[in-house]
């Protein structure tokens, strides 16, 4: 009290004007600290969830690769009947259901030969498998979506068929519209970026059926995208780890 009061009413203002700038600079501080630890925070929560969404992006690769191998295991151990005879040595037995040998397109359905055709005549039944299976494509809602070269085919092209002609650089476009096509929408993104990267890496999910490739294309899109995010996060630590570089160099960072 007895500073105070020695003090001069001018020193006193200059006395308050100096806690009250030690004051708001406490203020200042304190904002700033808590700013930075809320940055650090909303960073930290971030970084979890990336870590989470790559995980589990990697657990679904993970699985649709299971089931892909489950599949191709399953169809390796099951039952395969015995090779019909040629439909010359077929006779009569109701009991039986006969399916097309390989190379014909009649169904002769537990009748022989010679039977079966003597009732399509009577009937006036002329058309072949193939010519059904013309109709039915020409039929198809999706016939007048594909390109020229499979919209003249006689049948709906099978997925299989389709890859085969993205190793012709003539039919490649075509190839990728088909496939589009008969694949899921979920597939597209990764069937435009590795065809725009390589169409040959489209060739590695090549499989025995439609339904394989199919599951394949889910599969790789998958590890597409975990790639891509990977890749991306790599980028950004780079990045950030390069702006912490210029920081202690004294660079400005740019505005």
């Amino acid at each position: 009290m007895q500073l105070h009061q020695r003090l001069t009413p001018g020193q006193k203002t200059q006395v308050r004007k100096r806690e009250e700038r030690r004051r708001r600079k406490r203020e200042r501080r304190a904002d700033e600290y808590r700013r930075r630890t809320d940055r650090l925070r909303r960073q930290i929560e971030e970084a979890r969830k990336r870590r989470r969404r790559m995980l589990l992006l990697f657990l679904l690769a993970v699985l649709a690769m299971q089931e892909s191998l489950l599949a191709a295991f399953t169809r390796s151990i099951s039952y395969r009947p015995d090779p019909i005879a040629d439909p010359t040595d077929w006779t009569p037995d109701p009991s039986r259901d006969f399916a097309p040998a390989p190379g014909h397109d009649d169904h002769c359905d537990g009748y022989s030969r010679k039977e079966w055709t003597r009732m399509l005549d009577e009937r006036g039944i002329k058309l072949s498998r193939k010519a059904e299976m013309k109709v039915a494509w020409e039929a198809d809602p999706d016939h007048e979506l594909f390109p020229p070269r499979y919209r003249n085919w006689g049948y709906r092209p099978y997925l299989g068929e389709v890859m085969s002609d993205l190793t012709d650089a003539r039919h490649q476009n075509d190839a990728l519209t088909a496939i589009k096509l008969m694949s899921p929408a979920e597939t597209h993104q990764y069937l435009d970026e590795a065809y725009a990267s390589d169409p040959a890496d489209l060739l590695m999910c090549r499989a025995n059926s439609s339904a394989d490739i199919i599951r394949n294309f889910q599969s790789a899109a998958i590890r597409w995208q975990f790639r891509k995010l990977r890749d991306a996060e790599e980028a950004r630590r780079e990045k950030e780890l390069s702006r912490k570089n210029d920081g202690e160099q004294g660079i400005p960072e740019p505005k």
